[in-house]
């Protein structure tokens, strides 16, 4: 039972620690703004605050801006390098790790239009929140990686402090693979593809799936890899045959030389 619970533990936290470095850690990278930037209704609020902003600076018409902010810019890694730091100010913003209000000032457009004359365009602040929903998820996720991992720590040692036998360590050891399988689905997939749009479906929450998607293919390959190897180590523990403990010395034969009339 102990290591039941603590597989269970484990895994959720385990879980919960993924979901937070894939979803909720901005970091800057092209990668994660390509990412973001895949979402079209997020390119088309991006076009429509910048483009008005800056097309009378460098003496272009409202649709060639929009035009080759979608074609050359928004759409392209190129381009998602330069609205990278842009993307990540916006992630802070909306999963609450700052109150301040993201504003383009007109040296962040210059490399965006790659024109020297955007730097006089006017600051523009992005009317983008905090969203709720992400703020109190990113929360929970930091206390539940660090609580179930504990937890699942403290029961592991108190099982092994109780001496199993080699059948409840292989049983313990299957049940954490399916346990791992089952948390990986559910916090790699699940949470920030479905659930969270489905809580709160604003342009912004959609970059969360976007982000997650990535590891689509690591979280179900690493799924199938743990519940193989936690249905064999479960199957096998139920076709042992004598249950022994790991401790458990070999048998010696005692010899008894009283039994030899030969001794006195």
């Amino acid at each position: 039972m102990l290591f039941l619970v603590a597989a269970v533990a484990i895994s959720i936290g385990a879980g919960a620690w993924w979901l937070q470095r894939v979803a909720f850690t901005p970091d800057g990278t092209r990668d994660s703004a390509a990412a973001i930037l895949q979402e079209t209704d997020i390119r088309v609020e991006l076009n429509a605050l910048i483009t008005p902003t800056v097309a009378p600076s460098i003496d272009a018409t409202p649709s060639e801006v929009s035009s080759f902010l979608e074609n050359v810019v928004l759409s392209t890694r190129p381009g998602a390098a330069e609205m990278a730091p842009i993307v990540k100010r916006i992630q802070d913003r909306i999963i609450g790790n700052t109150d301040e209000p993201v504003v383009l000032t007109g040296e962040d457009l210059v490399p965006i239009v790659r024109d020297q004359r955007a730097a006089d365009a006017p600051d523009v602040t992005l009317p983008i929140d905090t969203i709720g929903v992400l703020r109190n998820f990113e929360n929970v996720l930091g206390w539940l990686w660090i609580i179930g991992g504990g937890l699942g720590l403290l029961a592991l040692v108190l099982g092994i402090i109780a001496r199993p036998d080699r059948r409840d360590v292989l049983r313990g050891l299957g049940e954490f693979g399916v346990a791992m399988a089952c948390s990986i689905v559910v916090f790699g997939y699940l949470i920030p593809v479905h659930l969270l749009t489905a809580l709160d479906n604003q342009t912004w929450t959609h970059a969360v799936p976007r982000l997650a998607a990535r590891s689509t293919p690591v979280v179900f390959g690493a799924a199938v890899l743990f519940v193989v190897a936690g249905a064999a180590l479960i199957l096998g523990s139920m076709s042992g045959g004598k249950r022994r403990q790991w401790s458990t010395p070999l048998s010696v034969a005692r010899y008894r030389g009283g039994d030899n009339p030969g001794w006195r």
